[in-house]
């Protein structure tokens, strides 16, 4: 246990680091100005990053549900988050901040992220909800907590070193975690096999048995609980997406400093990483219906007050609707995690939350980099955030689906 603890402590500092993917909004403003580049080109970087890290999450569930071995996980997504935030310091055109920042950084985000949830989730069976939320909490916490402290070293370093230590930081994190969490399940393992008295077959017959509840992949597609999680968390990433993306150039709009516009963009982090641990608690208390049809409702009223903040230009309207927003996006990966746990079972765990976490490639391109053509055709961020109203009402209705399903 107290190998656990260290564990999960690490591992809590690293997704706090990983969460600075979406603090993307912070680096906007500097690199236009330094580029020349309009809003809809910048946002695709961060598009590309989200859609890099679903991906590199789909193969890393997959890859470690075969493999079972974190170390060798999260070395490779050291390895590609090293090489991309290096790289990115190095670069001086849109190429190379898609390739380089879009494409390594987001997929050593989203390698390491699948391995890390998986692993700690399942030590903790009963509190699964919790161990998840909390660990979610921690990435999506990574804005409020780092992207003030990158902003404010900005002016003085710039962004290219900045970029240089966090590649370096955040490799180093990875690799110590992936040596703990490789210590840890041989502990548990060795552990499990002295205590219950099965010699090495006998264990491996136990590894092998499946729960009634249990479905692989192939039969998880094949049900309408997994899409209807699956569109339920899409629409609420879409919308969470766009606003971390454009929280700090839109509250800019309104006349506030960058350094007021990066602790705003933080206020929304901490919001998103506070509602993972809310509704991932929220499984273990209330249910799937239940929690599913709080976060909806949440979240088409935040959607409301957004615009409604927006359009007036009364900032604590604007910080209400963004944090209320903030939290509902929160809902979604203890979604993606916890309720894909609960109703297709452990043992393909890690393929099935890597399998609907390819929601957030369709949610990436849907809320930021539309948001920023939106954006850029109309000018106005107001436009932008009413496109998501619909969306409020498609998760309530899923939702609703959700609970009548539950019920028959």
């Amino acid at each position: 246990m107290k190998q656990k603890i260290l564990t999960i402590i690490i591992s809590l500092i690293t997704l706090v680091f990983l969460g600075l993917i979406y603090a993307w909004s912070i680096f906007v403003v500097p690199l236009e100005n330094e580029f020349d580049w309009s809003r809809s080109e910048t946002s695709l970087t961060f598009t590309i990053s989200i859609m890099a890290m679903c991906l590199s999450m789909l193969s890393g569930g997959f890859f470690n549900g075969k493999k079972d071995k974190p170390l060798i996980s999260l070395i490779i997504a050291a390895v590609l988050i090293a090489a991309g935030f290096i790289m990115t310091s190095r670069a001086g055109s849109l190429l190379g901040f898609y390739i380089c920042y879009g494409v390594f950084c987001g997929a050593g985000v989203g390698f390491s992220y699948v391995e890390i949830i998986s692993v700690i989730s399942k030590w903790f069976p009963a509190r699964q909800g919790l161990m998840s939320g909390m660990m979610m909490m921690a990435f999506g916490m990574g804005a409020m907590i780092l992207g003030p402290i990158c902003t404010a070293l900005m002016g003085s370093i710039g962004w290219r070193t900045i970029f240089v230590i966090l590649g370096f930081t955040m490799s180093v994190l990875l690799a110590v975690s992936g040596i703990l969490m490789q210590t840890a399940n041989a502990l548990t393992f060795d552990a499990k096999a002295s205590d219950s008295g099965l010699g090495e077959a006998s264990s491996e017959q136990l590894s092998q048995q499946i729960s009634s509840n249990d479905k692989s992949p192939a039969r998880a597609v094949r049900t309408l609980e997994f899409w209807i999680l699956y569109f339920f968390c899409m629409v609420l990433s879409a919308s969470g997406l766009a606003l971390m993306g454009h929280v700090a150039p839109c509250v800019i709009n309104m006349g506030v400093s960058a350094q007021t516009a990066a602790w705003i963009a933080g206020i929304t982090s901490f919001a998103n990483g506070f509602g993972r641990i809310v509704y991932g608690t929220g499984y273990d208390k209330l249910g799937i219906r239940r929690n599913m049809f709080v976060a909806s409702t949440i979240f088409l009223f935040a959607t409301i007050v957004t615009v409604v903040g927006i359009r007036t230009e009364i900032l604590p309207v604007l910080i209400a609707g963004c944090f209320l927003l903030g939290l509902s996006f929160g809902a979604a990966p203890p979604t993606s995690s916890t309720a894909i746990a609960r109703t297709f079972g452990d043992k393909y765990f890690s393929a099935n939350f890597g399998l609907s976490s390819s929601q957030l490639i369709f949610a990436a391109f849907i809320g930021p980099y539309l948001g920023g053509v939106v954006y850029t055709a109309t000018g106005s961020y107001a436009v932008t955030f009413s496109c998501f109203i619909p969306f409020g009402v498609l998760a309530v209705v899923f939702a609703l689906i959700m609970g009548r399903r539950a019920s028959a």
